[in-house]
């Protein structure tokens, strides 16, 4: 797993945890992990923070299988994202 931020629609910063595996990996055993995430970023994130965290599977013409769990945030200001990406890098450890 990889902790990284691109940046959204609009200028917005967007953290996420990438998540890949082998590429002949079972699409259900990618989807348990994927929600597996997305359920830990839900309860990592604190009750005053307004966010929204999706699931973004990578297309499959890549050599790896996988997928993003991200955070839309709020506001979209630095602080923000920062406080978002030191969240995600606390599960990822």
């Amino acid at each position: 797993m990889m902790v990284g931020q691109r940046t959204a629609r609009y200028g917005i910063p967007q953290p996420y945890i990438e998540v890949r595996f082998p590429r002949e990996i079972r699409q259900r055993t990618l989807n348990a992990a994927l929600h597996r995430l997305y359920a830990d970023v839900e309860m990592a994130t604190p009750e005053r923070e307004c966010w929204n965290v999706r699931i973004e599977l990578l297309p499959d013409i890549l050599m790896y299988s996988g997928g993003f769990v991200y955070v839309e945030l709020a506001e979209g200001t630095p602080e923000e994202a920062e406080r978002a990406m030191a969240m995600l890098k606390s599960l990822v450890g």
